[in-house]
């Protein structure tokens, strides 16, 4: 899953690399060796099970995604079907772009993520120093205080904050990006983070982050609403106990359940969350209330709020949960109560900028950045340690899906090896000329 991130020869490793970690890089706990623990190790038979899906997924994708659109035309059941069940982790990175829209967005604007980090300055920078530390601290990526995964967290949210100054930075933002960096480089979290505040293939979700969160507010009426017609009894024991979803679940939808779930459900969320949209958080909302709310009628407030914020691990079991969840159809509710909430507060969820056509101000502020990317070719800069380099606005080499006749179906070979190796030396590259950027006095 990290196999692509490049650490500097003089970087040391993480302080605390003697203690184990788990399959997705977060030290375990000390309770991890556990009879319960050790029953989810897998079997032979499932990680034979797990390489038949990633076969599957591999011929459905293509070489470097290049039949995933024509795929998705042909299929789109399969694709719904395959995406509910979970995405192989070692293609989850390259996926989440195709299914995002995010992996066109940076072809076609290349030089715009350099220009960000290196040029522009971005009045939210003490606040995301600030705040590194604090996103997702037991992982090895992010523990190292300076370190690469702490560069490039900075490098992602502050280039956001620049090239949306409506938006800027806000504390969940750290969560979101954190977890793409996890399964992609620093210019493809970028801009998967664009394609998804900006609305590339949903609605946009820039308003969970402008001032006053007016999205945020919104979802949380809805949901509000969902609980009392679905689950009636809990809710009106939420109403006699004056518990609105504002003191549970705001966090949800801020950072799509990434900021203190199970990864591995998190996760299998976030899969359905980037091909369906929102719809899921609700829907995984709904589920979590539904499991519990013989145990949560018979709470009083201090104790709901503590379960409400700590369900019990049985119940987040993603292969149990989740099928839950997509039983339960909310779809046509969910616009009633959008359309109600608009009548009364207006329409929440998008930056002035982004009012009227919402690819406008993506392109323009994608086409103002490449101008002066281009303004920079072959001028030399000073970097911080004193070394000079030379800057190309297109120093990151792109590459076309286009196949010759009969190339479509290959799995590996040329094809595969070659959009391997620019991804390697893409990233390499890229964060050889971010690190002397990255500010060296970060405080407690």
């Amino acid at each position: 899953m990290m196999d692509r991130k490049r650490v500097d020869d003089n970087d040391p490793g993480p302080t605390s690399s003697s203690r184990p970690v788990d399959r997705f890089g977060f030290i375990k706990p000390e309770n991890s060796n556990s009879p319960e623990a050790l029953k989810r190790s897998k079997s032979a038979l499932e990680f034979e099970r797990e390489e038949r899906r990633v076969r599957k997924w591999r011929k459905m994708i293509g070489a470097g995604g290049s039949d995933w659109k024509h795929y998705v035309r042909r299929k789109p059941h399969v694709v719904k079907r395959r995406v509910r069940k979970g995405i192989p982790d070692c293609l989850r990175g390259l996926v989440w772009q195709l299914i995002s829209g995010s992996r066109d967005l940076l072809l076609m604007n290349p030089g715009v993520y350099e220009q960000l980090v290196i040029y522009e300055t971005s009045a939210s920078e003490l606040d995301i120093i600030r705040d590194i530390s604090r996103t997702f601290p037991s992982h090895i990526f992010f523990q190292q205080r300076h370190g690469p995964g702490q560069r490039s967290l900075y490098n992602v949210l502050k280039a956001y904050s620049v090239y949306d100054r409506d938006v800027g930075y806000v504390q969940g933002m750290g969560f979101v990006a954190g977890l793409l960096l996890l399964y992609m480089s620093e210019e493809d979290a970028f801009w998967l983070l664009v394609a998804l505040l900006k609305g590339a293939v949903h609605a946009p979700m820039e308003g969970l982050y402008l001032s006053g969160l007016p999205l945020v507010q919104q979802y949380l009426f809805q949901f509000d609403h969902l609980v009392k017609e679905y689950l009636p009894k809990l809710g009106e024991h939420f109403t006699q106990e004056m518990i609105n979803p504002s003191m549970y679940a705001s966090q949800w939808f801020i950072t799509v359940f990434s900021y203190s779930f199970p990864f591995h459900l998190a996760l299998r969320i976030w899969d359905v969350f980037l091909y369906e949209g929102v719809k899921v958080v609700f829907r995984v909302g709904l589920a979590l209330l539904k499991s519990c709310q013989d145990e949560l009628v018979k709470l009083p407030f201090e104790k709901l709020i503590h379960a409400l914020r700590n369900f019990p691990e049985e119940v987040m079991d993603p292969d149990t949960l989740l099928p839950l969840a997509y039983s339960i159809k909310i779809s046509k509710h969910l616009e009633e109560l959008r359309l109600e909430y608009e009548k009364v507060h207006g329409k929440p969820g998008q930056s002035i900028e982004s009012r009227g056509k919402q690819k406008q101000p993506l392109e323009r502020n994608s086409s103002r950045l490449k101008k002066q990317a281009e303004k920079q070719n072959g001028e030399t800069i000073q970097c911080g340690e004193g070394h000079r380099k030379q800057l190309q606005p297109h120093m990151l080499r792109r590459y076309s899906h286009r196949r010759a006749p009969g190339e479509h179906n290959k799995l590996d070979g040329e094809a595969a090896q070659s959009d391997q190796e620019f991804l390697q030396r893409r990233d390499s590259q890229l964060i050889l000329k971010l690190k002397p950027f990255y500010p060296l006095d970060l405080g407690e």
